[in-house]
């Protein structure tokens, strides 16, 4: 098991500030007061390995539907309508994400998925806890984008990506009904937030403040960097990322994932509003395989 780390603020305060005030409405209970952490669902007495998902509280209900009789569910908050997946952002936001993880969860071993741009902080912090001496059971990625590495994946996508907005909008109505039902909670735990002393989380001189929200020209983007394990891969079949299905990427991954990598295809038409239900099912298949 890795050595616990002293307690750092590592984050910039803009960045912790966003965050928080992102998770303010999320289910379950944070580690600690003013942590990014959530243990969403509790299991007390389990023999199984708790689950720590990257993402957003759209899919929470399906998760513990599906992992929630077995085991704990932990979650983390993705960058996604809020900060660009800048070299900054996830290196600081996987690093605090690490630290909270070694701090609150005890154990030699961990199980992490994410979504999306989620799946990138997914990666680096399992990458992080790796180095430190931990063991990681499972890594879960659902459509992860690769398009700027190839010419064929770049076209591709602008085709997906059209088909994915008309698909979309269908579902668009579905997601304004969740948004209704949940903006009476969301205020009155966004109001508690504001009760957290913000000026504790990080320094006033810390010059990461200066973090631009809205990615400059400047700004290196983040680039997946080769991982020692295996990883699962997971797409929707006709999403923005569904081209994937017709192996141009295939190359890369094997340069990224050194442990070999698994990939499925799940139905479904729409990135932006996937079918979680579907998604978290091959999931839940793919860890029981690992058997933790």
């Amino acid at each position: 098991m890795g050595m616990m780390l002293k307690r750092e603020n590592i984050l910039p305060k803009k960045l912790y500030r966003g965050f928080l005030m992102l998770t303010c409405s999320w289910q379950g209970a944070r580690v600690a007061e003013g942590s990014l952490l959530f243990k969403v669902h509790d299991v007390p007495v389990s023999q199984k390995l708790p689950l720590i998902w990257c993402g957003g509280p759209p899919e929470m209900e399906t998760i513990i539907s599906a992992f929630g009789q077995e085991r704990s569910i932990y979650g983390l908050r993705g960058t996604y309508d809020y900060a660009e997946t800048s070299d900054l952002v996830i290196h600081s936001l996987s690093q605090y994400y690490a630290d909270e993880i070694e701090r609150a969860i005890p154990s030699d071993t961990y199980l992490i998925a994410g979504y999306c741009a989620a799946a990138m902080i997914s990666m680096e912090v399992a990458t992080i806890l790796t180095k430190r001496g931990y063991k990681i059971g499972f890594l879960g990625l659902i459509d992860r984008d690769v398009t700027e590495k190839t010419l064929p994946l770049k076209i591709a996508r602008k085709f997906f990506e059209h088909f994915d907005d008309r698909i979309g909008a269908r579902i668009h109505a579905y997601f304004e009904e969740f948004k209704k039902q949940s903006l009476k909670i969301n205020l009155v735990n966004c109001f508690k937030v504001l009760k957290i002393r913000l000026n504790d989380q990080a320094p006033e001189s810390d010059p990461r403040d200066l973090i631009k929200y809205k990615k400059e020209p400047n700004e290196a983007w983040y680039e997946l960097k080769p991982y020692p394990g295996k990883i699962s891969l997971i797409y929707i079949r006709w999403a923005v990322f569904g081209y994937f299905q017709l192996g141009f990427f295939r190359n890369y991954w094997r340069k990224i994932a050194l442990g070999g990598f698994t990939v499925d295809f799940v139905p479904g038409l729409s990135h932006k509003y996937p079918n979680w239900p579907k998604i978290i099912d091959m999931l839940h298949r793919r860890l029981v395989e690992t058997g933790y």
